[in-house]
């Protein structure tokens, strides 16, 4: 079971993400109907580590093989998505793929069909990208991670 919980018009979620970078290029993913990018993950369920979560989701979502090779941060994040408010804690891993996929500029789909959108990208270009967090822009740049970020109101 997932954590995460609704109450009202509000929702508590409990997320794991992966800082995955190959060959100068980040991966970023988004949903077909947002403009905005996030960092590949997914909810940690309840009983899971995140470490355990993010391997899962990697295997899910991108059918391959992940491994962690360090924890990054933790970052408490606010923010409302379709007129649901979300509190919302991730942790964040650098993750290393252990099967063979090439970094390219083109967007491509996951395993699990075609709602989320993937892309590898130069990190120097991620300023043009609308990536969320926005700190993370800054962190993955400067390889400086802040142990508990927010972006609290």
């Amino acid at each position: 079971m997932d954590i995460k919980f609704t109450v009202g018009q509000q929702r508590f979620n409990h997320r794991a993400a992966a800082v995955i970078v190959k060959e100068g290029h980040l991966l970023i993913h988004r949903n077909v109907r947002d403009d905005f990018w996030a960092l590949p993950g997914g909810r940690i369920q309840l009983m899971e580590n995140g470490e355990t979560a993010i391997v899962r989701e990697i295997e899910e979502e991108l059918g391959l093989k992940a491994e962690v090779t360090r924890f990054l941060s933790v970052h408490e994040n606010f923010f409302t998505y379709d007129e649901v408010s979300f509190h919302e804690v991730g942790f964040y891993y650098e993750v290393n793929i252990l099967d063979d996929i090439q970094v390219g500029s083109k967007e491509f789909f996951g395993t699990e069909g075609e709602e989320l959108i993937y892309q590898y990208v130069p990190i120097k270009q991620l300023s043009s990208i609308t990536l969320y967090p926005e700190r993370l822009k800054q962190m993955v740049e400067t390889g400086e991670w802040t142990p508990l970020f927010s972006n609290e109101r």
